[in-house]
């Protein structure tokens, strides 16, 4: 049996894949070519494991940064 992962961009763009590599193209895609944001691989894998930790199908429209990510 095959599952599709699936996440939603906060605009409602449905990413799709049978695995993990191919939902971070899928998301790495979307970005640049929607929200003109291009991702590094490793800041859409972060994306997708962040998404997937909390339990949500959506991804938000900008990645937390470092700085964005630190306690004052």
């Amino acid at each position: 049996m095959r599952v599709e992962r699936v996440l939603t961009c906060e605009c409602g763009f449905d990413a799709r894949a049978a695995d993990e590599e191919g939902l971070v193209a899928a998301v790495r895609c979307h970005a640049a070519e929607a929200h003109r944001m291009p991702l590094s691989h490793d800041e859409a894998l972060l994306l997708v494991f962040r998404a997937e930790l909390a339990g949500a199908t959506a991804i938000p429209a900008r990645p937390p940064t470092e700085a964005g990510t630190e306690e004052q």
